[in-house]
């Protein structure tokens, strides 16, 4: 019996040991049901909790990984709270778990997934416009690149922090009027989700004070396609002649109209009538035509932005005139004086507003008369050289193929810059020659064609072909002219063909020679005469022909003094008269 007693005690042990420990294994309650919304998104973003639990736990702590971002409370059993993602968590999938406080409640862990996304500064403006643009969720120290919606090139590129973050700014590209989606991308899968930036059309003028007639460049963008028109003032619209580009940009060429002084509106429409308008000022403003010019040349001056009625003083080269003005506009002209070379002030003034221009007299050298190989000059004609614009007393030098020209009195500029010259073309050959006026460092060089006509052969006078010439022996012939001047050339020979030269006298200013003493050719009979011809040489050495060979002779000549002479005539008379004599008594006799 007392065995039985054991044993059953025993087994009631037993029994209540293993009640005992099956109690740990068996649950206390269901697990709770947690759901994330959303279950992904950027660093920065609020998660909410939403669910039930079976038990009421004193509060739930929620953790991101092993970062406590958190909590969530129990009310009737149903769960509500909300975290927000750490900003300085990179892209990528997070673990999130729950701690449950003060009962054995659990729940099972949900993912988050966080992406990048960027914030921009402003939601609306315009083409060109800079964004300040920051951003958190991306891949650590990495390139990030933005994109328009549908494109794969990059407008802008910047850089990700070690911890995923970016700031930076984006010039706004070119792009049509209306929403403009921009996206980041490092590279990772996926991108942001895009950024709305809103484009109005914008127009920008080259000139914000443009005067009367300028052309101003007007530069358009984020307009819609079609052609653009202009319009000032509310005025007419002119169609441009341009057409919005594809990116929604234009750029167009417009000459202001005659406007008065002060401020305008230019307002540019495109076909869907997206429109955009600028303010600009006109300015006085004075134009010279030329701008640019030598002493005598005359120039127009016009004006415009000045007051409406009334007159303005215009002032240049130290004078001063009166000019009436129509609608703010003036027209006038001048003529340069006589001045040195340089840049001179041009001023208008209505007496409220001056405007000026610049005028740069330049230095000018003319030579009269001026010629080419078709109409030549010749040696000898008169060069006449004017000049203005140079510098006051300075020398004036002038050569002619290198070799200076002698002019008296030596030309010195006067003092208002000009001077006058006047020199013969010297003796020279035929063809172009180079004449080069020299006046302190300015020069000028002309080129002069002198004429290479031959003059005309002279026709031989005396002594006549076969006849017997008196010593000294005098030749003749008929003058020549020539533009250039004639001198003559003058030989005589022993021979017909003019090999055996006698003499060859050279430079002969008259048309005819005296042979001199030294010169006397000896008495030659007939059988074998001298002969003689003529030719004209011009001052550029045109020759002409010679004339024809010529033939003469010289007789026997006695020289006797003078006395000798005389004794020889008295001789004779008396002989003549004893002839006479004898002749009338024989006469008588018969």
């Amino acid at each position: 019996m007392k065995h039985k007693f054991l044993l059953r005690v025993l087994g009631v042990f037993s029994t209540l040991a293993l009640l005992i420990a099956a109690l740990p294994l068996a649950p206390v309650s269901a697990a709770a049901s947690i759901i994330l919304s959303p279950n992904s998104g950027p660093a920065g973003s609020t998660v909410t909790i939403s669910g039930t639990s079976t038990a009421s736990p004193d509060g739930i702590q929620i953790y991101l990984n092993t970062i406590a971002v958190g909590t969530a409370y129990v009310t009737s059993h149903n769960i509500a709270g909300s975290f927000t993602v750490p900003s300085n968590l990179t892209r990528g999938t997070y673990q999130v778990s729950f701690v449950f406080l003060g009962n054995a409640d659990t729940a099972a862990s949900q993912t988050f997934t966080i992406t990048p996304s960027i914030t921009m500064a402003s939601a609306t403006g315009y083409v060109g416009d800079s964004v300040a643009v920051t951003g958190s969720g991306f891949t650590p120290s990495t390139t990030v690149n933005f994109y328009l919606s549908g494109s794969t090139t990059p407008f802008a590129t910047t850089s990700s922090s070690s911890t995923g973050t970016i700031s930076t700014t984006i010039t706004i590209p070119a792009a049509k009027k209306g929403t403009l989606s921009i996206t980041a991308n490092d590279g990772g899968t996926p991108g942001t989700a895009p950024v709305n930036f809103i484009i109005n059309p914008k127009i920008t003028l080259s000139s914000s004070s443009p005067g009367v007639g300028d052309s101003i460049t007007i530069t358009g963008t984020g307009f819609y396609d079609g052609a653009v028109q202009i319009a000032i003032d509310s005025g007419a619209a002119v169609n441009a002649g341009v057409s919005v580009g594809s990116n929604g940009s234009f750029t167009a060429t417009y000459e202001i109209p005659a406007l008065t002084r002060g401020s305008h509106t230019l307002k540019v429409n495109d076909a869907w009538n997206n429109n955009a308008q600028v303010t600009f000022d006109i300015a006085q403003k004075i134009t010279l035509t030329p701008n640019t010019g030598n002493v005598g040349t005359s120039v127009t001056v016009r004006g415009s932005g000045f007051n409406t009625t009334g007159t303005i003083t215009l002032t240049y080269f130290g004078q001063s005139v009166t000019v009436t003005l129509s609608n703010g506009t003036f027209t006038t002209t001048f003529v340069i004086p006589g001045v040195q070379a340089g840049a001179y002030t041009i001023s208008a003034t209505d007496g409220s507003v001056t405007s000026t221009a610049t005028l740069t007299v330049t230095t000018n050298i003319t030579m009269s008369p001026t010629n080419n190989a078709s109409t030549p000059g010749n040696v000898g004609q008169e060069i006449t050289i004017n000049g203005s614009g140079l510098k006051a007393n300075d020398t004036v030098l002038v050569t002619f193929d290198s070799a200076q020209v002698t002019i008296t009195p030596s030309p010195i500029v006067d003092s208002n810059g000009d001077f006058s010259l006047k020199f013969n073309v010297p003796a020279t050959t035929a063809g172009p020659h180079t004449i080069t006026v020299i006046s302190g460092t300015t020069s000028k060089t002309f080129t002069f064609f002198v004429e290479g006509t031959a003059p005309a052969t002279p026709a031989p006078l005396t002594p006549e072909m076969g006849l017997k010439a008196k010593q000294p022996v005098v030749f003749d012939w008929d003058d020549v002219t020539d533009p250039s001047g004639v001198t003559y050339v003058l030989e005589i020979a022993a021979d017909q063909n003019f090999t055996n030269m006698l003499y060859q006298i050279k430079d002969l200013t008259e048309s005819g020679y005296t042979m001199t003493d030294a010169q006397k050719l000896e008495s030659v009979s007939s059988d074998s005469p001298y002969w003689w011809r003529v030719k004209a040489v011009d001052g550029a050495g045109n020759a002409s022909a010679y004339t024809g060979a010529g033939s003469f002779t010289v007789g026997f000549s006695l020289d006797l003094p003078t006395w000798a002479t005389y004794v020889l005539i008295g001789i004779g008379g008396l002989l003549l008269l004893a002839l006479g004599f004898w002749l009338g008594r024989r006469n008588a006799d018969y």
